[in-house]
């Protein structure tokens, strides 16, 4: 017995004087062997399999993971860590590269520029298709993509930005205004700003990537504090607090105040919509949750889920509604046993009968638009082109018209949706990407 543990003694010296090694040569010449394992595994998890069926029209591989692949006209503007690539939807020819820390998309249909930026350089606004620069601001820090206006942020101090306004085909400045006490804070593309903030897990990168309607208003947080800037005028209309027990967001033209005070072990809700040009109530609302608020001492530390011109939240009675953020009242109210899922500014996405019907709610027509059963744990999601449905667990994605519930697409996949759409879906596994068209 004493041979054998002075063997395995032995062992384990030696065992420590291989990793001791290991280890002076990673230091001494610098080796790292994780990209080489990862990159390994990628291509590992591409070989799988294609991407769908049907086949994509096109399938290749990117040299990062990509977050997005929004799709511009006839080019999809693929985003990756450190690089951004033009891709032509047709055959997935790499049309362009730029190195960027950050990117984005503004504009629509003419108009569509990738929004490259780099640290210390500023951004430049690219031609989706052939990359050539239409515009540049050199002084950028950040920006804020929409589809009739691309917000630029230079800061040149300590402290004082100053954010312009500017057309997304040429760069032209429609308007500038100076943001006292912003500081850097809100660098890169598309920071968080205090309003409303899209509820759709499964394809939150591929929606949040395309371009929206600019809001009316919107809220910039700076120093614990809301600073509401009217983005027509670009003018700072007022500037507000917010406590743990209320939170001020901006959406619909007005400044929302979300209470939730903490009573008997529940909280007590009520919601406030302020006149920002001069701060006077508008409309009041008791028992409507926003869902902002969570713990014991109902903290608010969440933004309310919804769109620009639509709020989701749950009315005393336990009942789910649309609400118009505009002038309080219910743009639609559910049944009992209703669950809202998701809203953009056209359409609601709403289940029921323990999941497994979907309904689709139209704003501007009102009412039920169509529904469709689904399975009961499906991923769902609106935009502007498509609704979503993907049973993970059925390995199907099938894509709807948003308007009449016409089907799109259906597909056997397993993929990432990654860029949504009028005619197609850009999806991707690992490193591996392609486009989709609909049937």
């Amino acid at each position: 017995m004493a041979r054998g543990a002075v063997r395995n003694f032995e062992t384990a010296l030696g065992a420590i004087g291989v990793l001791a090694l290991i280890i002076t040569a990673i230091i001494i010449t610098g080796w790292n062997p994780l990209p080489n394992i990862t990159g390994w595994w990628d291509k590992v998890a591409d070989s799988t399999g294609k991407l769908s069926t049907p086949d994509t029209a096109w399938t290749d591989r990117v040299g990062g993971q990509p977050s997005s692949a929004v799709i511009a006209g006839t080019a999809a503007i693929v985003s990756m860590r450190g690089t951004v690539e033009g891709r032509a939807l047709t055959d997935g020819k790499v049309l362009w590269t730029k190195e960027a820390d950050w990117a984005g998309v503004a504009g629509d249909g003419g108009s569509v520029v990738a929004i490259v930026g780099r640290r210390g350089t500023g951004l430049e606004a690219l031609d989706p298709v052939s990359g050539q620069p239409r515009w540049s601001d050199h002084d950028a820090v950040g920006a804020w993509t929409f589809r009739e206006h691309v917000l630029t942020i230079a800061c040149g101090g300590l402290s004082d930005c100053t954010l312009t306004a500017r057309s997304p085909k040429d760069g032209a400045p429609i308007w500038k205004l100076t943001l006292p006490g912003i500081g850097r804070v809100l660098n890169g593309i598309n920071s968080d700003l205090l309003g409303t903030e899209v509820k759709a897990d499964a394809y939150r990168d591929a929606i949040n990537a395309m371009p929206r309607p600019i809001p009316a208003m919107l809220g910039f947080p700076i120093e614990q504090k809301v600073k509401v800037v009217d983005t027509g005028r670009g003018k700072v209309l007022r500037e507000d607090g917010a406590s743990n027990t209320t939170r001020v967001v901006v959406a619909g033209g007005r400044e929302l105040v979300s209470t939730a005070a903490p009573k008997d072990g529940n909280c007590r809700y009520s919601l406030e919509a302020r006149d920002p040009n001069n701060g006077k109530t508008l409309w009041k609302k008791d028992g409507y949750d926003l869902h902002t608020a969570s713990g014991a001492g109902c903290e608010q530390r969440r933004d309310p889920a919804g769109a620009d011109t639509v709020l989701i939240a749950t009315r005393g009675d336990n009942r789910e509604v649309f609400l118009s953020p505009r002038d309080g009242r219910e743009m639609w109210a559910g049944a009992e046993g209703d669950e809202i899922v998701t809203a953009d500014s056209q359409y609601g996405l709403v289940r029921s009968n323990g999941g497994k019907t979907l309904s689709v709610v139209g704003f501007e027509k009102g009412g039920r638009l169509w529904q469709q059963e689904v399975p009961a744990k499906a991923d769902v999601a609106v935009s502007r082109y498509a609704v979503l449905v993907r049973d993970t667990a059925g390995g199907k994605l099938t894509v709807y018209a948003p308007d009449n519930g016409r089907v799109l697409l259906e597909a056997k996949t397993t993929s990432d949706v990654l860029g949504i759409g009028e005619h197609g879906l850009m999806v991707g596994r690992g490193r591996t990407i392609g486009y989709l068209a609909y049937t």
